[in-house]
């Protein structure tokens, strides 16, 4: 099992994994991930300290006496509550590698934003950027530019295009991304039934790909044949407001529509709201990918089953880390380098870049208490 960096894993304790859902609905596929994606015990203040001090699996990795680097964190945008957590982890990385962080970016969440905040921070000279891009395509010059003038790029959370960044630290693979938010679906909603898609943009190519994977699977894999779906995806650009709106017109029209799903962190949560709102709790469900903060509540009062998500902190972490190890030559960006970001795990790079996190939690009434982000 991997355990989580301790100073992270004092904030972010428990979890529950879909580990054994996906293996049991796969028939018993034997993944290295899932028994990785074993929760991590509950650790007190007083234990985790202890931990610090006397274990050397707790220790940073070897090279934290090296070199030292100025890294930037750039999301999406600033003050959505995913991206504060996963700045965390940055914050971590920056105690326990000689990395000097530095957080930036616009709260509007809008594509010129980022793209401003990258071209503004080129002339700093960082030594690495790692950026969550807003739209792949678009902020990809910015990151030209910065690969050109010598600073390493890392995307995590969601990519840019392949020849604009050196690394992507990927959360979960889409397809098992894919495969969570169907299983968390199907908590919900044991007979299966219609469902509707809510995603943050179309030029989000992370939920675009989620998308395309969910409508694949309900077409061809027989676990999930109890499930069709509205072909129309719909598109709420991160904003509550707008996503129980969205949440809302879809009930209306469609009388035998019973599962809501969006990998937005924002959307997911907003429409369970507005399901809350219309009161057709245990007729409708939303579901996908929310920080469990947010979905607390639902899942308490039982009108909600199950929502999904990965250790946001420990992503920043482990991103961080590599835009580190990338920028002192450490590692390069070539297939089969290998990450070690200590205590939060060996990580293989992989074809085109990509790195796979790959630790999905679900959130269920009966750990959705262990959480605190």
């Amino acid at each position: 099992m991997n355990q989580r960096h301790p100073r992270t894993m004092r904030r972010l304790v428990g979890a529950l994994t879909i580990g054994a859902l996906v293996l049991a609905a796969c028939g018993g596929d034997d993944e290295d991930d899932a028994s990785d994606d074993a929760p991590a015990e509950e650790t007190s203040d007083d234990d985790a300290e202890a931990t610090d001090s006397t274990e050397a699996a707790d220790e940073p990795a070897e090279d934290a006496g090296g070199e030292s680097t100025r890294i930037f964190m750039a999301p999406k945008f600033t003050g959505l509550a995913y991206f504060e957590v996963a700045r965390v982890g940055g914050e971590d990385a920056a105690e326990d590698y000689p990395i000097e962080f530095e957080y930036i970016g616009s709260d509007k969440p809008e594509a010129t934003e980022q793209i401003a905040t990258l071209t503004n921070a080129i002339p700093q000279q960082p030594d690495a950027l790692v950026v969550s891009a807003i739209d792949g395509d678009a902020v990809a010059p910015a990151l030209r530019d910065a690969r050109d003038e010598g600073i390493a790029v890392v995307t995590y959370d969601a990519d840019a295009a392949v020849d604009a960044r050196d690394l992507f630290v990927n959360q979960l693979s889409y397809e098992l991304a894919a495969e969570t938010m169907l299983e968390a679906a199907l908590l919900n909603s044991p007979d299966g039934g219609q469902v509707a898609f809510i995603s943050a943009s179309p030029t989000a190519p992370n939920h675009t790909a989620h998308v395309n994977f969910m409508k694949e699977k309900i077409d061809n894999d027989e676990r999930y044949a109890s499930l069709s779906y509205i072909d129309e995806v719909q598109f709420a650009g991160d904003d509550a407001t707008k996503s129980q709106e969205i949440a809302l017109n879809l009930i209306q029209a469609n009388p035998d529509l019973k599962v809501i799903i969006s990998s937005s962190a924002v959307s997911a949560p907003a429409a369970q709201q507005a399901i809350v709102n219309a009161g057709l709790e245990g007729q409708v469900w939303a579901t996908g990918f929310a920080l469990p903060s947010s979905v607390r509540d639902f899942i308490e009062s039982g009108s909600s089953v199950a929502f999904a998500l990965w250790d946001p902190a420990e992503l920043g972490y482990v991103a961080t880390v590599a835009a580190h190890q990338l920028a002192t030559g450490q590692i390069t960006a070539e297939e089969g380098q290998v990450i070690d970001a200590g205590d939060a795990g060996t990580y293989t790079v992989g074809p085109d870049g990509e790195v796979l996190y790959d630790k999905p939690l679900m959130f269920t009434a009966d750990n959705i208490g262990d959480f605190d982000f």
